[in-house]
Formats: C-alpha cells, structure tokens, sequence
C-alpha cells in the first residue's frame, strides 16, 4: 500500500481493491468493539449505585481497549477513504433534511463514523467520572467496604485512593485527547496518533489481569460468580464469530479479484503505457457493475482499437500486419 503505482496500472488497482477490503475488514471491528463497549457501560450506568469500584476499575480499563481500536479504526479508515477518493459517507434523505438546517452537520469531522466516536468518547468520560467519585469514596474498613487489593498494581506503600486518582485521570485524558485526534486531524498523523493509542494498550491490559489476580478468592455475594458464563459473554463470542466471518469473505473476495486479473492475462509489463490504460479501462468497467458480455464486447473494441494504431503507425514508422501482431507476445488473447 506505498500508493507509487502509477493511476493507470494494474498494480494501482489490485492496490485500490486491497485498500477497500481493509478498510471494511476495519469498520466491521470497530462497529462490533464500539457495540460491545456501549452495551457494556450502558449496563455499567443502569447499576451504578450497586456496583463495586473494583468492577468500575475492570469495567475502565476493559472500556479502554475499545477507545485504542476505535481510534486506529478511526484513522486507517480515513487514510483509505482519501486513497479510494469515496465519499465519507452516503448521503440520505434523513442526513439531506438536518445538514440543510445544522450546519456543524455538514463538516467532514461529523460524519455517523465521527458521531459514532464521539457518543463513545462522551460515555467513557461519564464512566470515568464515576470511577473518580467512588474512588473517592474509598473506605477500607467501614461497610459496605469500597476497596480492592491492589498490591499487584501499586506499591505496598501506596497511598489509597490518591494514586489511583492518578492513574485514572492520567489515562483517561490521554485516551480522549487520542480520541480527538483520530477525528480532527485526518490521516497526516495517522503515525503519531496510531502510536499514542497503542501505547496503552498494554498498560491497561496489565491492569486489568492485575487487578483480577489480586481480587480472586476475596470476592462475595454476586460478586463471587463473576466467572460464571452468562449472556454478555455469549454476545461477544456470537459478534466475534461475525467479524471473523468479514474477514474471510474480503480475504477470499480479494484472492479471486487477483486471480481473475492474471487468468485473463492482464498483468503484461509496466513499461508498456497503453496496456495499462486499457486494463484500467477494463477494470473501471467491471467495477462499475457491467456484465460479462459488454466486458468481452469491449476487449474486443480495445484491441481493434490498438490494432488501429499499430496501423497506422506514427511519425513514420513501420506498419506491421495483422499476422505479425499474431506472433508477438504481448498479442492479447482472443475473446471467446
């Protein structure tokens, strides 16, 4: 994908085609993450004058690994979208009737995509906000017991809940601040923003295998049954088996794309200028939906077409005759 094939080269569209299927391979994932991450802090929300601050603390950091997919999806789907040169997104009749009136509505940095992300990014700033209060309220010795072990994350020292305070707020901002960044500042820094994303992601990976370590054995009451398998677990594994599902069929779209460019003998050398532009030809025309026959019709009329100008010749040179094109190598087949 270093996108320095030249516009009318086969390369440049088995590179369009490549880029296309990664970037829905891409937008599945992230639609699935941010369905799941949703669901899960819509649920955390609906519970949350019962729920523990050791599951907020999970319930943070697992939220966290969709916020670094979200933004790296947010970013290769912008660099694909300005390589494929297709449009952000397809316009309706809803979208028509509120851009005519709104109009932040018609920025490029509000497409459903960016909505998308920042209904996500507004809801992990709720969740980390009550994280901070019942942080806040953290009494170890006094029921209902606001606490958690936290001897495999912090010093045996460590000053409850201050610290904890800190790596909340520090983390939240920077996974928002990286949010922000994969909206507005399009695919220049892609890079950069890709960077900063993954960087947490083994910070808050460690986090929550720590604090599920340290807490087993000391969990009571419902909390206790946490292991057992129940309806989220189901939906995950079901939205997963889909995404592995988009995977293979653009994998397997993308093989046969390829293979039916170099069955019908298409990939000639890159030096040869017009078979490049009439394989582009062909390609635009099968791409934009026309059917076998007129595909075959006009490789026939390509041909004559390039028979013509070996015909006629230019600036005086040689004219070579029907048979002699037969001999050539770079002779395209014949049409059946």
């Amino acid at each position: 994908m270093d996108g320095h094939h030249h516009p009318d080269s086969v390369e440049f569209e088995i590179e369009q085609k490549r880029l296309e299927c990664v970037s829905d391979i891409l937008m599945v994932g992230n639609d699935i993450q941010i369905v799941i991450g949703t669901s899960y802090m819509i649920s955390v929300f609906s519970s949350a004058s019962t729920v523990s601050t050791y599951h907020l603390h999970l319930a943070f950091d697992i939220v966290s690994f969709v916020g670094v997919s979200s933004a790296a999806a947010l970013v290769c789907w912008t660099y694909c979208t300005l390589r494929l040169h297709q449009p952000s997104s397809r316009p309706d009749y809803a979208s028509h009737l509120l851009t005519r009136h709104i109009a932040c509505l018609r920025s490029i940095h509000f497409t459903p995509r960016h909505r998308g992300t920042y209904l996500f990014a507004a809801m992990y700033l709720v969740l980390t906000i009550l994280l901070g209060l019942s942080l806040d309220a953290w009494q170890p010795d006094a029921p209902p017991g606001r606490c958690y072990f936290a001897h495999l994350v912090t010093s045996p020292h460590a000053n409850h809940p201050a610290e904890d305070n800190i790596y909340v707020a520090f983390t939240a901002v920077w996974m928002l601040l990286v949010m922000l960044a994969a909206a507005f500042s399009g695919a220049r820094w892609r890079h950069t923003i890709l960077a900063l994303a993954f960087l947490q992601f083994p910070v808050h990976l460690y986090m929550a295998l720590a604090l599920r370590a340290a807490n087993q054995g000391h969990l009571v009451g419902d909390d206790a049954r946490e292991n057992q398998w129940d309806f989220g677990q189901t939906t995950a594994v079901v939205l997963l088996a889909m995404a592995a599902r988009e995977l293979f069929d653009k994998g397997t779209e993308f093989y046969f794309f390829e293979r039916d460019l170099r069955k019908r003998g298409v990939l000639l050398p890159t030096n040869s200028g017009n078979s490049h532009g009439s394989s582009s030809r062909r390609m635009k025309k099968r791409r934009d939906g026309r059917d076998d026959g007129e595909y075959g019709h006009s490789h026939q009329e390509l041909r004559g077409s390039s028979g013509m100008e070996e015909e006629t010749g230019h600036h005086g040179q040689t004219v070579r005759t029907h048979d002699e094109r037969s001999t050539t190598p770079l002779a395209m087949p014949t049409v059946r």
